[in-house]
């Protein structure tokens, strides 16, 4: 996803703002995204009118928001800094800002995208398959047993973390598996219009 000429040229007007106030500007923008921090405004740190302070945190936001979803560093993220028209010192604050922050803001924007729900991790799985059994009328059905945890990111269950054990067979674990498949495409719709959307404001 590259920029857009649009886009280049919004934020362009952060370029021309003093340079004490741009590192106040993405602080902030920074600050808001990461920790949801709406206890002072932009216009009350800046001592300007609300309205400029508005559409400067707005540029910002829009700013940190894209460049935030990146893996700081990666060949796409170099590609669309290079598009930026900012002065040298001006990208190289940005950049240092972006680098200080970029594990928080990939999290909190990964998480924004998701709608909040809790991500999974530290999956383990055993396939145990019976290889006797007193009665021979006792059908042998391989059974998968998982354990993993899902951590919860939003505001009133961050940090919690809920271990998670399954034991099935394959039957079911591929009837929950076609389940799945089906939600996601639909997912993938809706957030495809997410998508559209975002694309049509950059």
């Amino acid at each position: 996803m590259i920029l857009s000429d649009k886009f280049i040229d919004e934020v362009q007007i952060l370029d021309a703002v003093d340079l004490t106030q741009y590192e106040k500007i993405i602080n902030f923008a920074i600050s808001y995204i990461v920790k949801h921090d709406t206890q002072t405004t932009l216009a009350e740190v800046l001592e300007i009118d609300e309205n400029e302070a508005d559409r400067l945190f707005k540029l910002a936001l829009k700013l940190v928001s894209y460049f935030g979803k990146f893996k700081f560093g990666d060949r796409q993220f170099r590609q669309n800094v290079e598009f930026l028209k900012f002065k040298e010192d001006r990208k190289a604050l940005f950049l240092q800002k972006l680098e200080a922050n970029s594990t928080q803001l990939h999290k909190r924007l990964s998480f924004i995208e998701s709608d909040g729900m809790p991500y999974y991790k530290n999956l383990e799985w055993r396939y145990d398959i019976q290889i006797a059994s007193r009665g021979y009328e006792e059908e042998f059905k391989p059974r998968i047993f998982m354990k993993f945890d899902l951590e919860y990111d939003n505001s009133s269950e961050c940090g919690k973390i809920e271990q998670v054990l399954l034991e099935t067979d394959y039957a079911n674990l591929k009837n929950l598996q076609q389940e799945i498949s089906y939600l996601v495409s639909q997912l993938e719709s809706a957030r495809q219009q997410k998508i559209k959307k975002l694309g049509q404001m950059l």
